[in-house]
């Protein structure tokens, strides 16, 4: 068995050439996304990661807070793991009834009923270069106390479509960025 390491490849980049990622049936439409874009990392950001994770450690020991010692190591081990892995393909589909997410071929599916649906936006990221993300983010804004916003990649050429048939269902309103997506856009992550 050989093993491929590709920890400094980036993935091949089909996408762009496709008119189109949704496959539309009478009410319905369907795509399948990657669940975040990957970015490979540079060893800078190890290093700078390594360099936090070592201040977070000297003054959790300075302040005999070793409880929280342990969670920095645990957590730079983690991040650093989780940074290179390439993001599971998702499986979006969404009809009148709501909006089913899951794993291809998998059984398990998260549904969420279009009743509970408030309202909608589209978010598109530009990198500090001034390119643009490959993916947009649709937000949707659910009748729900603990978790009331939902994302979900998108591919740009797709946005008309998607936004038509959602705005059936609820109004396209300007829902603000939360703090963790803004964190994530600073550290690349």
């Amino acid at each position: 068995m050989s093993v491929i390491d590709l920890r400094n490849k980036k993935p091949i980049r089909i996408e762009k050439e496709r008119a189109s990622h949704l496959k539309e049936k009478s009410g319905e439409i369907s795509w399948q996304i990657p669940e975040y874009e990957y970015r490979p990392k540079d060893v800078s950001w190890f290093w700078v990661s390594l360099i936090v994770a070592i201040i977070l450690f000297a003054f959790s020991i300075w302040q005999e807070n070793f409880l929280f010692a342990v969670f920095v190591v645990i957590a730079f081990f983690i991040i650093n793991h989780l940074s290179n892995r390439f993001p599971p393909i998702w499986e979006i589909k969404i009809n009148e009834k709501g909006i089913f997410i899951g794993l291809p071929n998998s059984e398990k599916r998260k549904f969420y009923p279009m009743e509970n649906l408030e309202s909608f936006d589209i978010h598109s990221e530009i990198y500090e270069n001034g390119e643009e993300a490959e993916y947009k983010k649709l937000v949707l804004k659910l009748k729900a106390k603990i978790s009331p916003f939902l994302k979900i990649n998108i591919y740009p050429k797709d946005e008309p479509a998607i936004k038509g048939f959602i705005a059936e269902f609820a109004p396209q309103e300007e829902l603000p960025k939360s703090l963790t997506d803004s964190l994530s856009e600073l550290i690349r992550f």
